[in-house]
């Protein structure tokens, strides 16, 4: 009989075990390089900051991204350009939206707006 018991307690210790953690998010976090390289190949955003950079040249984009412990699926980012460190004038300003797209599992950007 105690054979039986200590199996039984056992088996009752690892379900709990393996019904206690979290599933594993499939979604990655969206660190600053990439999101500067999505960017950089938006041709929306590309032409915004070439167009900045004409008139100021200190001015780039500064992407400041959330926490992203609770694995986001879209991170919305406004004020992005920044001249000389400082936010910059009202008519640089910009917003991007990145989206995780699950199908080709990557990170996207779905909105630029100047």
């Amino acid at each position: 009989m105690p054979v039986v018991k200590t199996i039984c307690m056992f088996g009752t210790v690892a379900l709990l075990l393996s019904c206690g953690s979290p599933p594993k998010s499939d979604i990655p976090a969206l660190n600053p390089e990439e999101a500067a390289s999505l960017l950089q190949f938006d041709n929306k955003a590309a032409d915004w900051l070439k167009y900045v950079k004409k008139q100021n040249p200190a001015c780039d984009y500064k992407l400041d991204l959330p926490d992203q412990s609770a694995h986001p699926t879209e991170i919305d980012l406004d004020h992005i350009v920044w001249c000389s460190s400082r936010p910059g004038p009202r008519e640089y300003d910009a917003s991007v939206v990145f989206v995780y797209d699950k199908a080709t599992q990557r990170w996207t950007v779905s909105r630029f707006s100047s």
